[in-house]
């Protein structure tokens, strides 16, 4: 039903709805960061919104977004590209969200609430867990939930914002490299320092415990790169 009102709307010179362009939008972010759409790779305009169910119209609308997050590039002449991250430039981002990390943990130290450092803590605990049974993909998603919820305690959307686009772009050099279980054991203790910096509501010790974190993050895919 939307996409005939999509289609509707594209022939009589309406540009599509905003809210649509935003979920396809979220959906092919969805897809490059699942590793659906891979680094490098070309995106079928015509077979893609077929398997979204919107227009062309819509989905250029929403690859337009996503240029702008730095997930696409678009080439003249040649078509859309799911962009590729060089090492140069994955470093540049580690140092950008080492910056907005500290920042980060200072605000969430200044205004999270009791009942969101439980929260906070309870992923933790769920992440210990995780990496006690060796489950590694569990692990990854308790991570991204971490530090997702600590972007939120900061009550700074913008903020979370920028956090979003950095490690969206890391992503697609590291292609969800979750390390072995050393490394996440190395990880949950630096977990641990910013927990204890948040509950504490000690801000200097949470934004300096956050960004040493992002910055052993770095040296730990450089450490991947020569194994």
């Amino acid at each position: 039903m939307k996409e005939n009102v999509v289609l509707r709307e594209a022939a009589n010179g309406t540009p599509p709805s905003g809210s649509l362009v935003l979920q396809v939008a979220k959906k092919v972010e969805g897809m490059i960061v699942g590793d659906e759409l891979l680094a490098g790779s070309k995106l079928n305009e015509n077979s893609l919104s077929q398997r979204l169910e919107v227009s062309r119209s819509t989905l250029r609308e929403a690859i337009r977004q996503l240029e702008k997050t730095g997930l696409v590039k678009i080439i003249p002449n040649r078509g859309v590209f799911v962009r590729e991250v060089s090492l140069r430039e994955a470093l540049n981002l580690f140092d950008i969200r080492a910056g907005l990390a500290r920042v980060a943990g200072r605000l969430a130290a200044a205004r999270a609430s009791c009942d969101q450092v439980g929260q906070l803590s309870q992923l933790h605990k769920e992440m210990v867990n995780s990496w006690k049974t060796g489950s590694l993909e569990p692990y990854y998603l308790l991570n991204q939930k971490f530090h997702e919820l600590i972007m939120e305690l900061t009550g700074n959307g913008r903020l979370a914002e920028l956090d979003v686009i950095m490690s969206n772009e890391l992503h697609l050099f590291r292609r969800k490299n979750l390390g072995n279980l050393a490394q996440l054991e190395i990880s949950i203790h630096e977990h641990e320092r910013i927990l204890e910096g948040i509950s504490s509501h000690d801000e200097g010790k949470a934004g300096l415990a956050f960004e040493r974190h992002i910055n052993a993050a770095k040296q730990r895919m450089l450490d991947s790169l020569t194994i």
